[in-house]
């Protein structure tokens, strides 16, 4: 086991440093992983642009993969019931519930309602067991989280989607209704989807769209290399909003696409644009769902009518991250699809620790669909 871990620390928002940081000994229900890498998203450059309230210095990376090094005495297990061992690939749930509040007593089925729910990635360097983040050669993950074991025939590289593509089919399933998909009460097999946005979450949504039977998928951007790459993801339709004159135009434009030329049964908003927002509302048909997940972090805001919510009867839909079992579900879907959907574009700006400030500029600006730390150099 190793004494020390390199481990790139965000000392304050903007400012990042190699450390040198212990490796504990391990409790009985730890993990300690070797980290292969660390997506980053858009949290994380909301946090790098100082846009969060945080107990710096954090040790960041939440959406991470790697092998597993050693294990304490009492595990056996990953988090749906896999025997695992030393040299296993694996993935770890970043959220933490603290099992005790009101909403973890009374809300279970909703655990990123927990009023002390910690995320690995957010965490100041003194939390615990210290190496707690992606952006470390080795973390530990204590007992009180989740891990799951990868397919042993999966790239441990796709394990680090697991944790965006539970955000993304989290989001989807929101839009499901309470079981008469045939009376279009939400999705159900063949209906129509929008999503806004072709970011990596977004994109996401519609290879899980895909998967769950959509009949038509409508991907919304205005940046040409993404719609062409949501074609790949499952996209029927591609519609670029810088072909239109507004937000009545661009509305207009989406719903002549569709049976009736009323909207989609669903719109899935995953742009993190606020006029997105209001948009998404007009978007669906009367009677539809807008599941509205892209503004996890806040960046801005915008004006909404409700009388237009009531006047369509829509159903609107927060998603916030995922239940700790959404990882089984990502990890299932990107073991079916691997050799369909080309998740490994996605990953088109991968840097070791030097030169981490130019990942966060490439995810910021949307050059990168998912940049990419790796703590052992890429």
């Amino acid at each position: 086991m190793p004494d020390k871990t390199e481990a790139l620390v965000m000392e304050e928002p903007g400012e990042l440093a190699v450390h040198q940081l212990d490796v504990p000994a391990l409790e009985p229900t730890d993990l300690l992983v070797d980290v292969e890498l660390s997506g980053i998203c858009g949290s994380d450059v909301h946090m790098f642009e100082g846009g969060m309230d945080l107990d710096f210095p954090i040790l960041p990376g939440h959406e991470f993969s790697g092998v597993i090094e050693e294990m304490g005495e009492a595990v056996e297990t990953d988090a749906k019931g896999e025997p695992v061992e030393v040299g296993d690939k694996v993935t770890v749930v970043p959220g933490i519930v603290c099992g005790e509040c009101w909403y973890c007593n009374n809300v279970p089925a909703r655990p990123t309602t927990c009023e002390n729910r910690d995320v690995y990635g957010f965490l100041n360097t003194e939390y615990r067991q210290e190496i707690h983040g992606g952006f470390s050669e080795y973390m530990i993950a204590d007992g009180r989280s989740s891990f799951y074991k990868l397919p042993d025939d999966m790239d441990v590289e796709l394990g680090a989607l697991a944790e965006p593509l539970a955000v993304a089919t989290r989001a989807f399933e929101r839009s499901y209704g309470p079981g008469i998909p045939d009376a279009r009460e939400g999705f159900g097999v063949g209906k129509s989807v929008a999503v806004q946005g072709a970011g990596p979450v977004g994109l996401l949504v519609m290879s899980a769209a895909a998967a769950a039977g959509a009949g038509q998928i409508i991907a919304v951007d205005a940046i040409e290399d993404r719609l062409d790459l949501a074609a790949e993801f499952g996209a029927t339709d591609l519609v670029d909003i810088t072909d239109f004159d507004g937000d009545e135009d661009l509305i207009r434009g989406v719903k002549e696409r569709t049976p009736g030329n009323v909207g989609p049964d669903v719109a899935v908003e995953a742009a993190g644009i606020p006029d997105a927002f209001q948009q998404g509302i007009e978007l669906p048909r009367d009677g539809g769902t807008l599941v509205e997940v892209g503004h996890y972090a806040y960046s801005g805001e915008t004006e909404v009518n409700p009388t237009r919510v009531v006047q369509k009867d829509i159903n609107i839909r927060g998603s916030l991250a995922y239940p700790p079992n959404q990882f089984e579900t990502a990890i299932s879907l990107l073991d079916q699809l691997k050799d369909e959907v080309p998740f490994r574009k996605l990953f088109n700006h991968k840097v070791g620790f030097d030169e981490a400030e130019s990942a966060y500029e490439k995810q910021q600006s949307g050059e990168a669909f998912r940049a990419t730390i790796h703590p052992s150099g890429v």
